[in-house]
Order: C-alpha cells, then structure tokens, then sequence
C-alpha cells in the first residue's frame, strides 16, 4: 500500500493523519475495502472529516467501486514500537529477524523514539545492502506516525561455541541408499483380481523403488486419466483402445504408472476408481518424458485389495566403507600461504560449499543432475575438494553434452546418481552446507536425497557473507561445470580472487 498513500496524499496532503495499511477487493461485486489507522492525537480531525476521507479513497479507484474504509486509532509506545519492528522483519527480511532475536532488538521511547539492531558483521553488511533500516523506519512511521530513528549496533559473535557445536556432531554417516528387505514390505488383504491372475506377495515400498525391476506395489490410486491409443493388433471393426494412466500413493512415495490393455483384458478399465486402493504388479522403467531419471510403473496385471495400515520402517543400512565412488582431495595452493599477504576473508566459519551441473541450464526445465561437486572451507582456507560426473538415467543429445562442454566418453563408466550421492553424504554430513542460489540448487538436490533417503544438510544462505551482485560476478561465465564454480565461491568467501 505505500504507492497508494503517496498518491492519496499528493491528492490530499491536508488528510496526512490517515494512512491505509490492506485492502480486500471483491472483484465479483465491485466492491473495495480498506484498513486504515489515524494519528490519534489528531482523532478531531479524522471523526469530522471521515465521510471526505472515504470519498477521497473512493476517487482512487474506478467510478463503479464502492469503497468502505475501515479506521482504528494508532497505539504509540515502546510495546506497540518493539511489536511493530518484530513484524516488519518477520514480513520483509528473514534473515535479519533470526540473527535479531531476543536481546538483539531494543527500543527506546523518547525524543524522537528509536529502534537498535544488534547484529554480526555478516548479517549487519547484509542489513544494510537490503536497507533494512530505511525501509523498517518508513514501516513505522506510515503506521505509528512517529518520527523513529533506526540503527545497529555491532555485534560479535561468540565463533568458539558455534565451532564447538559444529565439531561436537558425529560425522559417521547415518544413513545410506542401500535398506534391508526385512521389514520393508505391505501386506495388503482382501484382494480380488480384477486385470489377469490374483497379484500374490508382498508389495515393495514406493519409496525403495529406484532402478528398474520387475515389482509389486500398494498405495491409493490418484489423478487418474484415460486416453486412447491405436492398438498395434486390433480386433475386427476396432480403430482404437483406451488406456490408463494414473498415480500410486502408499504413504512412503508416489509412482507414476501406464496400463495399456489387451485385446482380452480391456474392458478391466472399468475397475480402475480414485481413491480405490490396488496391489498391481509390473515393470519400472526410467521415465523417458520427464527424462529427469525418475521412474515409471508399466502395469501387467493389478487386483483391487481393502486399506492397509502399516507401520513404515526408517531403518535403513549403513556402508561398509565411507567412500565408493568418489573421495575428497585436499586443496593445496601457495595462495593461502602464510608467505603471502592475503585480506581477511568474507567468513572464517566451517562450510561446505556445494556446486551442482543439470542437463539444462533452463531454471524450469533442468534435467537430470550430471554433475556435483563440494569445496570445504575452514578458517578462511579452502582444505579439501571433491567432485563428480554422474551419468544419467535419460537420453542426453549432442547439443546437450556441448552445452555442457562435454563429449559422450565423459560420462561413459560415471557411477549413477543413487551410487554417488552417499559419497558426498559423507563428505557434508555434520557440516554446514551452502549453495548460490541456495533455494533452486536445494531443491533440486533434494528430490534426489529424497530418493535415496538420505536426510538434507544444515543450510546457511551464500548471501549472508556475499552480497548476490558480488556472487553472480565470481561465477565463472566461461563454464558450467560444478567444480570450478563452486571454487570460484570458495575463493571468493576466502578472499583468494
């Protein structure tokens, strides 16, 4: 609303005891309605004139609206000023709100009243990129009408609890791809065969599903969809076939599945419902649409069966060795040697920076992650690499590989996504993780540990040490590869660019 209060008031500059702070429209009756607060010591004022206020807002928008305005006096004090200095950084700026919590936030009832910040030099240089100041100082003014002054203080933070807190955790890691089959499977009962033979056995996790095989699965049937295709044989006076395609839920995951019927089983499609729960059994196989290494169900036969409950079991088992397919090397460079003069470095926090490499660079469509790789910085020093191609599970084109700057025998042999992320499991386990952008790479990444079980790392935004125009131009432009980017950060938070 503030583009909206400085048009009213360069339409109305005598009505500045007023501002308007939300509004509800009702585009289906043309109908407006807006939340107000007035400075109460000029309430006289506001009470005489409240029906020109309204026609004042009114003429704002189109002639057919109806306008009603809704005011409350504003509350001027030091609880009603820490309230409002609370909400505005909860609103606008979480990062700040978390590093000034508690003690960290103080206010000052006087003349004129102020607001102080406590903060740590990372977040206070974040702070003040983001003009936190400015924009929470024009925050409680438009709605307490006080002139407040808003300020931080320096604040050091105590490293060696954090540090001790971070070496404390066990670095052994907890889990891994590879789970037992005790305990691990549905037993679902009263089935009945509805599309070829009783589907017998034991249904497999959803979620354990993670390469191809031939398997049985439970789970509630949702979003489903018929469609008709031409049949390869079709029966005389018969141009096409319906099929079905739908979704499996059984709690632990989701799996996408594809019946096509046969010339004997086709009319089984009327047995398919939503929200019916099925034991089907059939062949996984990568989905080559989403090309995204995600997998398929193609179903041979299924059997309708009553709701299960069952308890899932999270234990899964540990390897036997802590890497396979990858290991870390440490990272040597006269640079950061004590011979050289160096400036301090943005951090001297423990991290793990992590760079990632998809089949696109197209932020909406991205592919199958082709590579990984993970910089450890300690002390503003960069102490061990480690880094992987990853051969995917989808066709990848030439242009593709080019893009990329690779050529087929790159990864030809490249250990597949469920091999390798164990290893850099491993590697970041116990250790604070960092990205750039933190939220599009941890997303990706965790739909593969999703996969995998694998838990997600502790996570600091980039953007706490940097400013983001300062990381987007240490990224190397010439390349797309993830070592020599995530690097780039590590160099750059290291100040060895």
């Amino acid at each position: 609303m503030d583009e909206f209060n400085k048009k009213f008031l360069a339409a109305n500059p005598a009505m500045d005891y007023v501002r308007f702070l939300a509004a509800k429209i009702d585009a289906d009756n043309d109908r407006v309605a807006l939340t107000a607060v007035y400075d109460k010591s000029r309430e006289g004022e506001y009470d005489a004139a409240r029906e020109k206020v309204r026609a004042a807002a009114s003429a704002m928008f189109p002639p057919f609206a109806s306008v009603s305005v809704s005011a409350s006096p504003s509350r001027a004090g030091s609880r009603e000023l820490l309230s409002a200095a609370r909400d505005f950084l909860l609103k606008e700026s979480a990062v700040v709100a978390s590093a000034a919590d508690g003690d960290n936030i103080s206010v000052l009832w006087g003349d004129p009243p102020s607001v102080t910040l406590a903060l740590t030099p990372a977040v206070e240089k974040y702070a003040e990129h983001e003009n936190v100041c400015g924009r929470m100082k024009e925050y409680i003014d438009t709605r307490m009408f006080v002139n407040v002054s808003v300020g931080i203080k320096h604040r050091e933070e105590d490293m060696s609890e954090i540090r001790k807190t971070l070496e404390e955790k066990i670095y052994k890691p907890r889990f891994s791809y590879e789970r037992p089959n005790e305990g691990r499977s549905i037993n679902p009962v009263g089935r009945t065969p509805m599309c070829g033979k009783l589907v017998e056995g034991e249904a497999k996790y959803i979620c354990d599903c993670v390469e191809p095989e031939y398997v049985t699965l439970y789970g509630a049937l949702v979003d489903l969809r018929e469609r008709e295709y031409t049949p390869r044989k079709p029966k005389e006076g018969e141009t096409t076939r319906k099929f079905a395609s739908f979704v499996l839920d059984d709690g632990t995951a989701k799996m996408r599945c594809v019946w096509f019927p046969t010339a004997d089983n086709k009319d089984a499609i009327k047995y398919l419902e939503a929200g019916r729960y099925y034991v089907v059994a059939g062949r996984t196989e990568y989905d080559e649409r989403a090309n995204d290494g995600s997998l398929q169900l193609s179903v041979k036969r299924f059997s309708g069966c009553e709701r299960t409950e069952f308890e899932v079991n999270k234990v899964v088992r540990l390897p036997d060795v802590d890497y396979r397919f990858a290991r870390p090397k440490e990272y040597v460079s006269l640079s950061q040697s004590s011979l050289y003069g160096s400036a301090a470095p943005l951090t001297d926090e423990p991290l793990v920076i992590l760079a990632l490499m998809t089949v696109s660079d197209n932020k909406y469509r991205p592919g199958e992650l082709i590579e990984i790789a993970a910089v450890r910085i300690e002390d503003g020093k960069i102490l061990e690499t480690m880094d992987s191609l990853i051969c995917p599970h989808g066709n990848m084109s030439d242009s593709e590989r080019a893009a990329a700057g690779l050529v087929a025998s790159d990864l030809k042999g490249k250990p597949y996504f469920e091999q390798i992320l164990p290893d850099f499991f491993t590697f970041f386990h116990g250790r604070t993780v960092t990205m750039f952008p933190l939220d599009f790479n941890m997303n990706i990444l965790k739909g593969y540990l999703d996969k995998l079980h694998i838990p997600a790392p502790e996570t600091a935004d980039m953007t706490l040490f940097a400013a983001a125009r300062d990381l987007r131009r240490a990224r190397p432009k010439n390349t797309r590869r993830a070592l020599p980017t995530a690097l780039a950060y590590a160099k750059f938070l290291t100040n060895m660019h």
